[in-house]
């Protein structure tokens, strides 16, 4: 569960290109079918992957749940530069995509936002599947930026808090939390 942020961040460092500017597309990528059709089809290659692994790991959710859990997955970790299955891995060991999983120091929903730092995220609901999600991925792709793509910082970043990181590096409390990480993402490769 990621703690409270203890720094500050303006909007435009969360970005999904880490400054202000809006992603360019072209026209030629818009109006080739052939693009269309092959991003079409490797979005619904990733969607049913996250889908399959959510059924997998927690039977009890209902399929028209699972499906639109599935989709924010990919949409928001395509949106903010997260492997989408680093995201489904993180989504399973924090919550198990419960969305109403809520944890003994307060953290809420799918990735276990704490509530100070789903507002600061922008998520307006901890609780709606999508919203968190959506939170989850931009924090999230923030931490892999932060730390120039070190996974094993980013991950310990989101469960101890970037402050506590910058100051201590990697602790041994982690390790747990890694692997656990770890596992998850080996069964998604």
């Amino acid at each position: 569960m990621p703690e409270e942020p203890d720094f500050e961040l303006d909007a435009a460092s969360l970005s999904p290109t880490g400054g202000s500017e809006t992603l360019q597309i072209s026209e030629a990528t818009i109006s080739s079918p052939f693009m269309a059709a092959e991003n079409t089809e490797l979005l619904r290659q990733k969607v049913l992957m996250v889908t399959s692994y959510v059924q997998t790991y927690n039977s009890k959710l209902p399929s028209t749940e699972i499906g639109s859990i599935a989709d924010a997955i990919v949409r928001y970790s395509d949106r903010y530069g997260v492997d989408y299955r680093l995201l489904t891995s993180l989504i399973a060991i924090e919550s198990a995509f419960r969305r109403d999983a809520v944890s003994s120091s307060g953290a809420i929903g799918m990735g276990q936002l704490k509530p100070t730092t789903a507002k600061w995220l922008g998520v307006a609901n901890p609780y709606d599947p999508v919203d968190n999600i959506a939170g989850t991925a931009r924090f999230l792709g923030w931490l892999v930026r932060k730390y120039n793509g070190n996974l094993e910082y980013a991950l310990s970043a989101y469960y101890q808090g970037p402050g506590y990181v910058d100051r201590n590096g990697v602790s041994s409390v982690c390790v747990p939390y890694l692997q656990k990480v770890n596992k998850a993402l080996g069964t998604l490769l």
